[in-house]
């Protein structure tokens, strides 16, 4: 019923749209120039994201070095390290043996 309803409204909206011969010839020109530059503005962007593309692919086919000289590689390598950290152990005098490592629970 609601499919038929919306056939006719726009078959309704068809018979009142005007049809190109009474569009007037000046606005005609207009819309169709405006839908023309769409076009070309279109096409001139897919082969600018093609050159680019292929302008990109160019630059990433040169190999350079490695990005750290050698001989800065060579002086990292020799200079002193930093110790490793070592986990610290408990002050003197405190006690965790109760805590850790228990299967013990307690009740009250």
């Amino acid at each position: 019923m609601v499919g038929v309803m919306l056939i006719d409204y726009a078959t309704l909206l068809a018979q009142r749209s005007p049809t190109p011969d009474h569009i007037p010839e000046t606005t005609r020109t207009i819309g169709l120039m405006a839908l023309l530059a769409i076009a070309l503005l279109g096409l001139l962007m897919i082969v600018g994201t093609l050159l680019g593309g292929h302008w990109v692919r160019r630059l990433g086919e040169h190999r350079r070095g490695p990005a750290v000289p050698p001989d800065v590689l060579s002086s990292r390598s020799s200079a002193k390290q930093p110790p490793l950290l070592r986990p610290q152990e408990p002050p003197k005098g405190c006690d965790l043996g109760d805590t850790l490592g228990t299967d013990e629970t307690t009740t009250s």
